[in-house]
């Protein structure tokens, strides 16, 4: 069985309204749609275009205001996805969440309304210490018509972990929704994003912004590329790189994942990382705080 995925390296622009906001939203969409995907993956922190529309002031405040927009956010992807029958990962987008804390949440819309959602686990140095965010404490995996799947943002891709966890809970697909500002953010995730492709044998969907944006010092410019990749065995290419962005430049980049040769990657490569795990040596034991 074959999927299509669009992961999509966005522009945050200026705006003058939420109208502007929905109308960049909805022609990346429709520029996906061209490829004709069963999934289209938007980046992490992409709804920091919205301070454009918030009172100037310090970052701090500006980046919790933002969970004002989370309602229009929310009905935009749902009525994307459920219009064009299309599961879009919606990036990732500042919430306040029923206890009242704010965290970097990342939403997975499917086409019959319906959505789920996962809090970034591991928070970079600026989101602790500038925007005192509040780290999610659970790891979910959900399921699709294709494959379980699970959100990992960003900085949660560099800790193995992580994947592992998912990947023993079934998900053949990880979604990276990424925000990086420097190339050393660049490599280090991309890196980390293949590394755990080929560790546990599943895809990962790697997204980037890019910006100018001035209301914000720490959102102010951006680098970055998209990527999807595969493990490294005679089931895919040989550096597993199914596709690849241009570094800096907008552009939606699309690639198919063959989940039947994953199966046959997990069963019959040569290198079969994802059963040699010696887990009479060492495991990873995960405690849900609540």
């Amino acid at each position: 069985m074959e999927l299509n995925v669009s992961a999509v390296q966005y522009y945050i622009r200026g705006i003058k309204s939420e109208d502007e906001f929905a109308s960049q939203v909805e022609q990346v969409t429709n520029q996906a749609l061209q490829d004709k995907p069963d999934f289209i993956v938007f980046p992490e922190f992409f709804t920091t275009q919205l301070a454009c529309l918030v009172p100037a002031g310090v970052e701090y405040d500006m980046v919790r205001d933002l969970d004002r927009y989370t309602g229009m956010y929310i009905d935009l992807f749902r009525r994307l996805s459920s219009k064009h029958k299309v599961h879009i990962v919606g990036g990732s987008h500042v919430v306040k969440d029923g206890e009242g804390r704010f965290v970097n949440r990342g939403y997975l819309f499917y086409p019959d309304g319906t959505h789920v959602y996962q809090d970034k686990i591991h928070l970079t140095q600026f989101e602790k210490n500038m925007f005192d965010l509040d780290a999610g404490s659970r790891l979910k995996v959900f399921d699709t018509e294709w494959a379980k799947v699970a959100l990992l943002i960003c900085y949660d891709i560099e800790f193995p972990e992580l994947s592992r966890k998912a990947a023993e809970e079934g998900a053949e697909i990880i979604f990276c929704p990424s925000w990086t500002e420097t190339m050393h953010g660049v490599y280090r995730v991309d890196q980390c994003a293949r590394a755990r492709a080929i560790e546990n044998q599943m895809f990962v969907v790697k997204t980037s912004t890019l910006s100018d944006l001035p209301q914000f010092d720490s959102f102010s410019t951006n680098a970055g590329y998209a990527g999807i990749y595969s493990p490294c065995d005679p089931f895919f290419t040989e550096d597993g790189v199914i596709a690849k962005g241009v570094n800096g430049q907008e552009m939606v980049v699309t690639g198919t994942l063959d989940l039947g040769s994953l199966k046959r990657s997990r069963k019959y490569s040569p290198a079969p990382l994802f059963n040699d795990v010696r887990q009479d040596l060492y495991s990873v034991q995960f405690t849900e705080l609540v």
